[in-house]
């Protein structure tokens, strides 16, 4: 497994200082007003970036059908927009999809809880592309890619991530393939949640206090 992004596609890097984006356009829900403190990255970025993502895998994968394995949930629109993007590249793949968790809040827990469908031992002998929303810690898939391997016996794995985020420490995971490097803010949006809302939104924003501290019995039923 890879402990370092020597892919000469490299992230591209989003500056620590908040960018001056303008948000005016963008469309989301009404009841989420207050609630994000600035745009980090537009939708068609997003879209571009994807498209470079899948061309490189691709080139990478050519010939092969790798096991394009999406963690749920927040993963979901990244994988969805770079298995259209795979697919104008005439790339083949199969599907499969896993559940981890490893936050309470907008902290990491540590700890790792695996649930989903996924029968780890149908993975003997595939290539295996693991499908992030973002690293971090990268205690997840410390974690996660010990138990395929020891369990599944691909024959190789590896990880695409829309996001990498800067902490300030070494992780203890690096993906090969990283869409975005972001400074260290807690981000929403694009399937990104926060205590399980705000994934619907179409852009990833840096969430505002107001948003944090948002209570959802508010909310109507």
């Amino acid at each position: 497994m890879s402990q370092a992004n020597e892919h000469a596609d490299a992230a591209i890097i989003i500056p620590d200082e908040e960018r001056s984006l303008d948000a005016s356009n963008r469309l989301f829900p009404k009841e989420y007003d207050g609630h994000l403190k600035s745009l980090m990255i537009p939708r068609e970025e997003i879209l571009s970036r994807i498209q470079t993502l899948a061309k490189t895998l691709s080139k990478d994968y050519e010939g092969k059908r790798p096991v394009m394995l999406c963690v749920l949930k927040g993963a979901c629109p990244f994988y969805q927009h770079l298995l259209d993007a795979l697919q104008d590249c005439r790339q083949g793949y199969t599907m499969e999809f896993l559940r981890v968790s490893s936050y309470h809040g907008t902290e990491s827990t540590g700890k790792v809880k695996i649930s989903g469908g996924l029968k780890v031992e149908d993975l003997k002998g595939k290539d295996v592309i693991i499908v992030e929303d973002i690293i971090d810690t990268g205690t997840t898939l410390s974690q996660l890619i010990p138990i395929l391997q020891e369990q599944g016996n691909p024959k190789t794995v590896e990880v695409c991530t829309l996001l990498s985020k800067r902490i300030g420490k070494p992780a203890a995971y690096t993906a090969k393939y990283v869409g975005f490097s972001i400074p260290c803010h807690f981000i929403i949006g694009y399937g990104l949640d926060y205590n399980e809302i705000y994934r619907d939104l179409r852009d990833i924003w840096v969430i505002s206090q107001k948003g944090i501290d948002f209570d959802q019995s508010e909310w109507a039923e």
